[in-house]
């Protein structure tokens, strides 16, 4: 029964991540000013400095090594050393399904609509890269034990939104791209998080620590890039203007986005096993 109740708040969560999923792709991927805001951010990166851009490149290049094989490899040492085999199977589970999602989404069912904001109307939403990333290191949080699990949200949630920001300066994706891919994992972490429940994994004696430094983070981000959306907003038939600010605004969504999802993710896993 104790099983039961908690599966309320994951059930919850997955159902608000899916309709903030859609509701993204909705604004930034199908309508005219939502491609602006996102156009302008993703312009006024490639105005960064040659050396970030160079070491942007480097870094995304061997995402991919990093974050599976590495990922994977981290995720099956904790797995088997501390023999959560259940955890180590819902990692790898949610891991492949978050993937396959994005890959489905970005080349099956999602489209970007010709809305005359942009001559580029390749669907990139949601981004793999950053799926891929932000998967790696749900996989390495799930198989931690408590203890160790705040830290692991916190070095984790790191690499995902410093993945996310460097795919926006080295011009692989628009923010909205990124910020739908952390939605993606969080919402399959949630099925996974259900999984774990019903699966009768112990009770953590005592609780994982929380994360309240994330949570000020998230917050000041989020103030950060609603005032750049705001200015984006009122200028939007200003074409070519505020680029910059776009773009600061773009990568304090993804730092916003990826703090609150590694803290509320600790939370939610707080007193699982």
């Amino acid at each position: 029964m104790a099983a039961r109740r908690g599966v309320a708040p994951f059930a919850l969560a997955a159902v608000l991540l899916a309709v903030a999923f859609v509701a993204t792709y909705l604004f930034f991927v199908r309508t005219y000013v939502g491609q602006i805001v996102d156009e302008r951010a993703f312009v006024g990166a490639s105005g960064q400095h040659d050396a970030v851009y160079r070491v942007a490149g480097l870094v995304l290049g061997n995402v991919p090594t990093v974050a599976v094989g590495g990922g994977i490899l981290v995720t099956l040492i904790i797995g088997i050393v501390t023999r959560r085999f259940r955890h180590l199977a819902v990692a790898l589970g949610v891991g492949a399904v978050a993937v396959a999602a994005a890959e489905l989404a970005k080349h099956v069912f999602l489209e970007r609509a010709a809305t005359g904001a942009t001559d580029l109307l390749d669907n990139s939403f949601p981004s793999g890269h950053a799926t891929v990333a932000a998967a790696a290191a749900f996989a390495v949080f799930v198989v931690s034990p408590p203890r160790w699990r705040p830290l692991a949200a916190a070095l984790g949630g790191a690499f995902a939104v410093l993945t996310g920001i460097g795919l926006v300066i080295q011009q692989w994706h628009r923010p909205s791209d990124v910020v739908a891919a952390f939605m993606l994992v969080a919402a399959c972490g949630c099925l996974g998080g259900i999984a774990l429940l019903l699966w009768r994994v112990p009770e953590a004696v005592p609780p994982a620590r929380s994360l309240r430094a994330l949570w000020w983070v998230s917050g000041a981000s989020a103030v950060a890039s609603a005032i750049a959306f705001v200015v984006i907003f009122v200028t939007v038939e200003n074409h070519g203007s505020h680029l910059q600010i776009a773009y600061a605004g773009g990568s304090t969504a993804i730092l916003a986005v990826g703090s609150a999802f590694a803290a509320a993710g600790n939370s939610l896993f707080r007193r699982i096993s």
